[in-house]
């Protein structure tokens, strides 16, 4: 699958929310293009804004950080609703066979690096599939729901522009001269590495001060960690099919589940749901299926038997090849006597990891060890929920290296027990200790601007003395190869340009820029098809094209903004 803009993924994350129409609300934060926005949704982005800062920096932003945070909030709004304006458009959309189907066969690389789908430190694919398809373990319904209402979309529409705005007859027909024809090409090629480059010591100072922030140390904090599982006994799990039932008789009488769990007191079970949205129902696991079958709309499965309790399937409706429906969990929560043998196991496995480690601990055990990546404390991950305000009060303490009390968590009814593997405070390196990376950084960004500036003052003016390779190519097409890479790219813009009387392009390859120049071009009378021509089109368009897309609409864009930093 293609691979988003980066601008996108960040206003995706950043955003959080699917812009409502604020006609009818009293407080208006402003609009875009005609559509209000309301402040509670404005401030639901800036705090998703403010929280990726955190995440990114492992601090809190500065006065001048903020204003820039408000800033990039209105813009990526504007640029939320001009994608939702488009879809429209277009009746562009996504269904649920296409976001399972890329995520089964594309699994982000968040999700690879995710703790969550870690066993004995390596991704488990099965573990990963299980959730996508039933949110357990884990409730993947928040990624599905981001495929579908953006990173395929997204795609999509990127075809639909190339298509039906950008390739006119106008360009089809130039497309269609370029790749029939051949040219002859001079490359002028302006490599930085070959600029001499000197610093100073108040240079190397200067960068230090106004890059600082780049050189702390944000805290964070690396965890292992291994469980030992609580089975809930026969009376237990009695109690909990007994809610199960309860809650199954409430359905029946068209009570939502939301409003049954709310008012539930019942102080055996714990109950949770999800809604699973519509799945095509023939790609459900057979055990679903089998449950829901026969079932009329809003009616709800037999209990189910799992590890921690009881679970259940509610049909909402189905129509010739989907089903929506709900899962729900009634998990029973163990009593003091089942817990005390899986506490003594833990605390026996605390003290042997206090002499030997954890990992090596639970080998001894039998047991399964997680290894997390680094977290900040403002977006440390746990195993459950309901430990971690107390993991929080004990990492405040803890150094490197100390095993922590083992943590009940009814979430996963399980024993759960903590080692600090690594464990950073805030603090900045001084200059001498990043002195060489600085005059790494600082060297490759003269060399860059430089050679940027040569190539500028050498196109307004070819007498002016630049340093340069020049490469001739005789009788070339846009089949070609140059040094074994497809010369594509250099010939159609080159050629393109020669057509358009415009400046010979810039052309980047790594840190070389090439500007290629047509010497001769002979076009021939050969027609192309009209999907060679969009193939071509669509390969030889700059890496950022929807990147300047998107500016220049947002430029375009009416936008009213009522809110200060």
């Amino acid at each position: 699958m293609n691979k988003l803009p980066i601008f996108v993924v960040i206003t995706l994350l950043g955003s959080l929310f699917l812009v409502s129409c604020a006609a009818n609300s009293s407080s208006v934060a402003g609009s875009v293009n005609g559509t209000e926005i309301s402040l509670e949704d404005f401030y639901n982005s800036y705090r998703g804004h403010y929280a990726i800062f955190g995440y990114q920096s492992g601090r809190t932003p500065t006065k001048e950080e903020k204003e820039k945070l408000h800033y990039e909030t209105w813009n990526d709004i504007t640029k939320t609703i001009i994608l939702k304006d488009y879809y429209q458009k277009y009746n562009i959309s996504a269904s649920v066979t296409e976001v399972l189907d890329t995520l089964t066969n594309s699994i982000p690389e968040h999700i690879i690096k995710s703790p969550r789908f870690q066993v004995n430190g390596k991704f488990d694919k099965k573990l990963y599939l299980q959730s996508l398809m039933t949110d357990q373990p884990e409730n993947l319904a928040p990624l599905r729901k981001h495929y579908q209402e953006n990173v395929i979309p997204i795609l999509k529409l990127q075809k639909v522009l190339i298509e039906e705005e950008m390739l006119t007859s106008k360009v089809r027909k130039q497309v269609e001269q370029i790749i029939s024809g051949n040219a002859d090409l001079e490359l002028y090629i302006f490599d930085p590495s070959q600029l001499d480059i000197s610093l100073s010591d108040a240079e190397i100072s200067a960068w230090y001060q106004t890059n600082l922030e780049q050189y702390r140390l944000w805290q964070f904090y690396r965890l292992g960690y291994c469980s030992v599982p609580v089975i809930p006994d026969s009376t237990e799990l009695s109690d909990a099919r007994d809610v199960a039932e309860f809650i199954r008789n409430e359905l029946t009488r068209g009570i939502e589940i939301k409003d049954i769990i709310e008012n539930l007191e019942s102080k055996t079970s714990l109950v949770s749901f999800i809604d699973n949205g519509y799945q095509k129902t023939e790609e459900m696991p057979l055990e679903i299926q089998n449950a829901l079958s026969g079932l009329e709309n809003g009616m709800c499965s037999e209990p189910l038997p799992y590890e921690k309790g009881w679970i259940m399937y509610q049909k909402i409706q189905s129509t010739k090849t989907l089903t929506l429906y709900n899962t729900i969990f009634v998990q029973a929560l163990p009593k003091t006597a089942s817990l005390l043998a899986p506490e003594t196991k833990a605390q026996q496995i605390m003290k042997l990891a206090l002499n030997i480690g954890l990992q090596q601990a639970a080998e001894e055990f039998g047991i399964s060890y997680t290894l997390t990546p680094a977290f900040s404390p403002d977006s440390l991950i746990v195993p459950a929920n309901d430990i971690k305000g107390k993991l929080i009060k004990y990492l405040k303490i803890a150094n490197s290296g100390d095993i922590i009390e083992p943590l009940y968590s009814a979430e996963l009814s399980a024993w759960l027990i903590f080692e600090v593997v690594e464990k950073q405070d805030k603090a900045y390196q001084n200059m001498e200790e990043v002195r060489e990376q600085i005059i790494q950084e600082l060297t490759h960004k003269r060399r860059t601007d430089q050679n940027k500036q040569l190539v500028e003052k050498w196109l307004a003016n070819p007498d002016f003395p630049a340093s340069y390779q020049l490469v001739k190519l005789e009788n070339v097409n846009i089949d070609s190869t140059w040094q074994g890479k497809p010369l594509t790219k250099i010939y159609f813009q080159a050629v393109n340009a020669y057509l358009e009387k415009a400046n010979p392009p810039q052309i980047k390859e790594g840190e070389v820029i090439i500007v290629p120049q047509v010497t001769a071009f002979r076009p021939q009378k050969t027609k192309i098809s009209p999907e060679r021509i969009k193939t071509v089109y669509r390969q030889t368009l700059p890496e950022d094209w929807f990147t300047s897309w998107m500016d220049e609409q947002v430029k375009k864009a009416r936008v009213v903004i009522n809110t200060k930093p």
